[in-house]
């Protein structure tokens, strides 16, 4: 569920950590450019994939998404949840204040409803690093992972002989756990409505 305490990740870490998403595609992965902007990405700009560190967090990103309110709108759900393996190195760990400060960010900035500041950090980015922890918009307390290029997903037993090939396993088809929506941080009025994870 819902928490306080934060995960993070030194830059160029060694190890590797299981990631969540949900997605109404076939696969998690794509190796075209995003179709429209989102939270770390302009448009027509480079795939880009939206991860979270938790599948709570995962849930709490498609809550938001398609403003489900009720337990009985979750009843409805069936939607396919990915995880994934990746390697921790050369993640920028953006709960760092020093990196916050190269790239012009702060907590309240990379979660805010205005993409601005995140699209243009995730501009520079690009070239330094594979991909960034950041927090979840969705969920207080919970984290995400964005990652920048193309990647293909390989079977989870597999180990990847390429640093774009990951291993991936679909996990199940179904809906968010109960009790989640009271801890959904919603979009403001009018803010950006793009599905990230779908």
């Amino acid at each position: 569920m819902a928490s306080d305490q934060q995960v993070a990740l030194a830059l160029s870490a060694p190890g590797s950590l299981s990631i969540f998403r949900y997605t109404d595609y076939d696969v998690p992965f794509w190796a075209r450019p995003n179709s429209r902007p989102g939270r770390w990405n302009l448009g027509a700009q480079g795939p880009t994939q939206y991860w979270c560190m938790t599948p709570d967090g995962a849930w709490a990103e498609l809550i938001r998404a398609k403003e489900l309110y009720t337990e009985d709108e979750l009843d409805l759900v069936r939607m396919p949840l990915w995880v994934c393996r990746i390697s921790t190195m050369w993640l920028i760990d953006l709960h760092d204040r020093e990196a916050q400060d190269k790239y012009g960010l702060t907590h309240a900035r990379m979660i805010d409803d205005d993409w601005g500041p995140c699209q243009t950090a995730a501009t520079e980015l690009r070239r330094h690093c594979r991909g960034i922890v950041t927090p979840n918009a969705a969920l207080d307390g919970h984290m995400n992972i964005t990652l920048f290029g193309a990647r293909r997903a390989i079977d989870w037993r597999s180990k990847p002989a390429l640093g774009s090939t990951l291993p991936t396993a679909h996990t199940a088809v179904g809906r968010p756990v109960p009790g989640l929506i009271p801890f959904v941080r919603r979009q403001t009025p009018g803010g950006p409505q793009a599905q990230l994870f779908h």
